[in-house]
């Protein structure tokens, strides 16, 4: 953030002489100020001004008073009686203006800092603080005039350097910025400003480990610092040590209650942990504090998106850009909603412009290669091969991203060899930062075969939610559940609704209403129980979209809940999704997600998730009535579409339309890996992909074992 420069001491009273007894008391009124001591400044202060109201030093240093009170109001009806008294005093118009900024009054600001650099155009302080309200106002080219005037009458003004990181910071140049902080520090180490400004840039170039080794050093100078505690907490957001986080921004909360940065890191924070009406709340409450951050509204936007609320998520993004049309997080959100939307063409032009905003910008390039094909030749390519050189010296987020960005590059122009070292790096890189057990989800699905035993099931059949409103699509990630999905929602009578987490959460529910752990949670559970949670369920779902004959629900990660579904919702329709075991497997290992499918990273840990997914759906098979669920084979789907979808459509008991052929065409929100996919013509270049890369697959291939297909 850009800093003021302070001006509390009092101007000389040499130009206005006065008897011998109130200058003594201006005198000590002046030394009690300094040391702190303001009650008593004021009792002298005020004993000054019965005997001489108009007395414009005292009226001066009692308007200073007031503002670090936190009185700026009274402070600048002070100050101004003071300049009435005495108008040629400068420090008194750069205070004042310094005061009028502090509460939003930037035209008076200006003004009255104009006023001081008149007066004095040798005060190097007055023409910083000048410099901000022109900074507050978005005028960055007068702030910077400002700020270089003064350094060039004091090159170590701190306040000053501090402030040109923070012109360079807003003018999206974060390495001008940071060398300007580090400038600030090399003339004051200690100052907690440019400390904080510096850990905060940082992290925005994904530099989370060096942010924090600043961010730390800021603490141990002054441990109640909320400002550092904030940017501490972005800093182990970035790392995903989401504990580390949470504590560091309610430090923050804890020193300074109404500190709307602190409430949004909370909101991003709870975003990353699925936690999205928490996230929602949060954001909220970020923006009941400032009402006119665009930043808020951007995440709100992002947050909106994952919720499945794509209107009100082009709302926050709309009114995010309202209040600054050079936010690049914004234009980048809305570029991801018009892509979910199918509007490629559009998405690219919001991507292409984050990018004239912010050269240097590498979420814009990544987006860039997901919203079309790359091409030989492409220019966004030939710069992100260009940043590979540089790869050594990322953060390791923003280093796995650029290597998934180049997999697809060479993936997309046949260059298997390359494109498979860039994703297995990329792969390498964030399978350090996540914490996942293959022997746990092995363990999960054993227990889950043991808790839906035959028996079970059959006791507890019958007094489920009889709704047929939802349609669940349900398989392994990367299987064909978005192309199945978007298929039966081109029906004019079904709401796609896309990836969905109501079931997951209505599972995770124990009895007595506690968060708990599937299938733990459903222990011993009664058909009344299975019934108000398939209610539950219900509701939440239809509440997207009231009007809606059928909704679709294909969060693939369901296929732990088959039988859960089947008891709960014993009229919603079931299909399952199946792929060739090594396309997708490979599939996922060529995917970043966003925050999910940690099995994806390793070969070996993906291989055994399909093991343990197809020995639960066989599960399902054995123990659930054969009509409980419809079974699709991706590749039967794309090589004979028009009859797969028509005994698709079927199944689901509705009658057919000729909008499920064209199911590219149709117009809803898909939030999805698939989102880029879903929006062309059905294809069959995805059949045996695998094959391309089977150089490379030794264990994925030696893990899946027997469900390896036969050469065809």
């Amino acid at each position: 953030m850009p800093e003021a420069t302070s001006n509390a001491t009092q101007p000389s009273a040499a130009a206005a002489p006065q008897k011998i007894t109130l200058d003594r008391a201006m005198d000590l009124a002046s030394q009690h100020h300094a040391a702190g001591r303001l009650q008593q400044a004021e009792v002298q202060l005020r004993h000054i001004l019965e005997a001489q109201p108009g007395h414009a030093f005292a009226l001066h240093l009692l308007g200073v008073i007031a503002h670090q009170a936190g009185k700026t109001e009274d402070a600048i009806g002070l100050i101004s009686k003071a300049i009435k008294s005495l108008p040629t005093v400068p420090q008194f118009f750069s205070n004042l203006g310094e005061m009028c900024r502090s509460v939003g009054r930037l035209d008076e600001a200006i003004k009255h800092g104009r006023m001081a650099t008149a007066l004095d155009p040798a005060a190097a302080s007055a023409q910083s603080n000048l410099g901000i309200a022109h900074y507050d106002r978005k005028e960055y080219d007068e702030a910077e005039a400002c700020q270089l005037r003064a350094l060039s009458l004091d090159p170590g003004l701190v306040a000053a350097l501090n402030n040109m990181g923070s012109i360079r910071r807003e003018r999206k140049d974060k390495e001008g910025a940071v060398a300007w902080y580090r400038k600030a520090l090399a003339v004051a180490p200690q100052h907690m400003e440019s400390i904080n400004n510096l850990g905060a840039v940082l992290c925005e170039q994904d530099k989370p480990e060096e942010a924090l080794e600043i961010l730390l050093g800021a603490l141990r100078i002054n441990p109640n610092y909320a400002e550092a505690h904030c940017n501490i907490g972005n800093a182990f957001l970035l790392l995903e040590q989401f504990d580390k986080a949470l504590i560091a921004f309610n430090r923050a909360l804890a020193l300074k209650p109404d500190y709307p940065e602190a409430y949004q890191g909370l909101a991003r924070l709870h975003q990353e942990q699925r936690n999205l009406d928490e996230a929602e709340a949060m954001a909220n409450r970020a923006l009941a504090l400032n009402p006119e951050k665009a930043e808020i509204y951007s995440l709100l936007g992002g947050i909106h998106i994952e919720n499945g609320h794509p209107e009100k998520a082009e709302m926050a993004y709309a009114k995010a850009l309202a209040l600054d049309a050079t936010l690049v997080s914004a234009h980048l959100g809305r570029g991801q909603l018009l892509m979910e939307e199918g509007k490629m063409d559009a998405s690219e032009a919001a991507f292409l412009h984050a990018l004239s905003l912010e050269p240097d910008c590498l979420a814009a390039r990544l987006s860039l290669t997901q919203v079309k094909k790359v091409k030989d030749g492409d220019e966004n390519m030939a710069v992100l091969v260009h940043e590979a050189d540089k790869i050594g010296d990322m953060s390791d987020t923003r280093a796995m991203s650029l290597h998934f960005a180049l997999g697809k590059c060479y993936d997309d122009t046949r260059q298997y060899e390359s494109a498979f070292s860039h994703y297995l790096k990329g792969c390498s890189l964030k399978r350090k930062h996540i914490q996942y057990s293959a022997e746990g989800n092995e363990l999960t699905v054993r227990n889950i075969i043991e808790s839906f035993s035959r028996d079970t099931i059959d006791s507890l059949r019958g007094n489920g939610c009889p709704s047929d409103l939802p349609i669940f699509v349900l398989g392994m990630p990367r299987s064909g559940t978005t192309l199945t999905e978007q298929i039966i929602a081109s029906h004019p009578l079904v709401h796609g609704a896309g990836e969905l987490h109501d079931l997951l959460e209505v599972a995770c529910i124990n009895r007595d209403g506690t968060p708990g752990e599937y299938p733990f949670s459903v222990k011993g559970i009664t058909p009344d129980e299975l019934r108000m949670r398939g209610e539950k369920y219900v509701a939440s779902v239809q509440a997207r979209n009231p009007s809606a004959r059928h909704i679709t629900d294909k969060m693939p990660a369901n296929f732990n809940c088959l039988g859960l579904i089947h008891l709960m919702l014993p009229n919603a329709k079931i299909i399952h999704v199946k792929r060739n075991p090594v396309d997708v497997c490979l599939s996922g290992f060529t995917r970043l997600f966003n925050r999910s499918q940690h099995q994806s990273y390793d070969l070996v840990e993906m291989a055994r998730y399909y093991r343990s997914y197809e020995a639960l759906m066989e599960h399902w098979r054995s123990v659930l009535p054969a009509d409980a669920f419809y079974e699709v084979q991706y590749e039967e789907l794309v090589a004979d579409n028009e009859n797969q979808a028509r005994a698709l459509i079927a199944w689901c008991g509705l009658e057919w339309n000729d909008a499920c052929l064209e199911s590219h065409k149709t117009e809803r929100n898909v939030r999805t890996a698939s989102v880029a996919q879903v929006r062309q013509p059905i294809y069959n270049s995805s059949v045996e992909r695998w094959r391309k890369y089977e150089p490379y697959l030794g264990p994925l291939l030696e893990t899946l074992g027997d469900l390896v297909p036969a050469q065809s």
